[in-house]
């Protein structure tokens, strides 16, 4: 009786061992103390491709003899000498170029082994390292850079350095090796001002988990010499939930500079300019003044006409000068083209506006500053601003085609004395419609309309 309780106790046992060495999910066999299979799961028999009624009972040296003399075969026998288990990857001897994970270890008399293929996470691990290595040797030969990486905990107390290129010494002054051990040191090389900035900027990016950029002044630890960096870091989360800063620190101290003596030629250029205006305004006061007599008053006109056109011509160079020559708003250039008619109506309903926020270059500001002008002159002597209640109604967008994005700008008079073609072209309309459309390589068409006049601007923006 009592056996009979000891054998059915063994067979439940071995049933629940049967359904748990089924889902491990590795493959499994067992052997015995003759090295013959006692046991084999079915993710075994499918890796080997040997049913497993062909495999129970047999050697396995039998099975696979070309497992002679290998390095797999000798720690088989250790662990059944020794009596210790083992763990390790090796060459699957049934397939070469398969790589498996082993685990034995002493078993019913015999031996338990577990094993999986990892021959593609192998292949990855071993890219991974090909790749990285590539990597650092481009990082430690960056000649104005170093790139590190850091890892933080959830209170961005602990960070701790896991990598830094070994161009940190060439940059900072400081060898790579005792900021691995020490990264305070570089902070110390911070100029005290700006601190507090990088600080806050590393709080931020960490409770927000994105990006920061940061342009600091430090001191090169050998030279003392303050040098400008630019500090750039973007975080990612490795597969085990790790988060990775990964930091580039580039040394922008000739940038920096260069903008600075950019921005001393430009003032430069803006001063002489304005001082060239000026020649130019008193020289033709004094050629206006010196002509004999003005009857009736036609030199007086084209006196004012020529200074309100070097007006015109200095209010787009303002515009442009306020943004160091790199463009200008269209709607300002508009702005500052009505700004002496507001004065003289006194009225700020005489211009109307549509259209988007939009950057044009320094020689469309320009072009369209005394285009503008033409056309305000011309609307103040027969047109919209001749009269009270007149307005003009100025619009834009923005198209794209196969060349690229065009403006498409539209002067349009409303209120005004009713409209004829004039019966000859003078300076400004030639300006209009012959200069702009020649200098800004576009088309500029000016519509004699009886409510009033209109202008289509079609030009590149590029």
């Amino acid at each position: 009786m009592q056996n009979e309780v000891a054998r059915a106790i063994d067979a439940g046992v071995e049933e629940r061992l049967s359904v748990l060495l089924e889902g491990i999910g590795d493959s499994f066999y067992a052997l015995d103390r003759e090295w013959r299979f006692t046991y084999i799961n079915r993710t075994a028999e499918a890796y080997y491709g040997i049913p497993h009624q062909d495999m129970l009972g047999r050697v396995i040296w039998d099975v696979f003899p070309w497992s002679a003399g290998t390095e797999l075969r000798q720690r088989y026998e250790q662990v059944f000498a020794s009596g210790e288990p083992a763990s390790f990857e090796a060459e699957a001897v049934s397939a070469p170029g398969h790589y498996l994970e082993f685990h034995i270890f002493p078993y019913n008399g015999g031996l338990g082994v577990s094993f999986r293929d990892w021959t593609e996470r192998r292949r990855a691990e071993e890219e991974m390292r090909e790749s990285q290595a590539r990597l650092r040797a481009l990082a430690d030969n960056m000649p104005l850079g170093m790139v590190y990486q850091m890892t933080d905990d959830a209170d961005h107390e602990i960070r701790r350095l896991i990598y830094m290129s070994q161009t940190c010494e060439h940059l900072t002054g400081v060898p790579a090796e005792d900021v691995r051990v020490n990264p305070g040191l570089l902070y110390e090389l911070v100029l005290p001002k700006y601190r507090a900035q990088m600080f806050e900027k590393e709080i931020e990016a960490h409770r927000e988990e994105k990006p920061f950029d940061l342009e600091i002044e430090m001191r090169h630890a050998r030279t003392g010499e303050i040098r400008w960096h630019r500090i750039v870091v973007t975080p990612r989360r490795l597969a085990n939930g790790t988060r990775v800063w990964d930091g580039t620190q580039i040394d922008i101290t000739d940038h920096k500079r260069a903008e600075e003596h950019l921005h001393l030629l430009v003032n430069e250029l803006n001063h002489r300019v304005k001082n060239t205006l000026a020649t130019v305004q008193s020289l033709a006061a004094q050629s206006f003044s010196k002509t004999g007599t003005d009857a009736d008053g036609a030199l007086a006109k084209a006196r004012h006409a020529f200074e309100a056109r070097l007006f015109a011509l200095a209010r787009g160079h303002d515009a442009l000068t306020r943004e160091n020559w790199e463009g200008a708003r269209l709607a300002e250039i508009v702005d500052q083209a009505f700004a002496p008619y507001r004065r003289e109506q006194d009225n700020g309903n005489i211009l109307e506006t549509e259209g988007p926020d939009l950057r044009i270059a320094p020689s469309m500001a320009l072009s369209l500053s005394m285009a503008l002008h033409e056309l305000c002159t011309n609307a103040l002597k027969y047109g919209a601003l001749s009269v009270a209640g007149g307005c003009i109604c100025i619009a834009w967008s923005v198209a794209e085609d196969c060349a690229g994005n065009r403006l498409t700008m539209r002067w349009e008079e409303r209120g005004g004395p009713p409209v004829k073609p004039p019966t000859r072209k003078g300076f400004g309309s030639r300006l209009i419609e012959g200069g702009l459309s020649r200098e800004l390589n576009g088309s500029v068409r000016l519509a004699y309309e009886p409510a009033g006049v209109v202008c289509t601007i079609d030009v590149p923006l590029s």
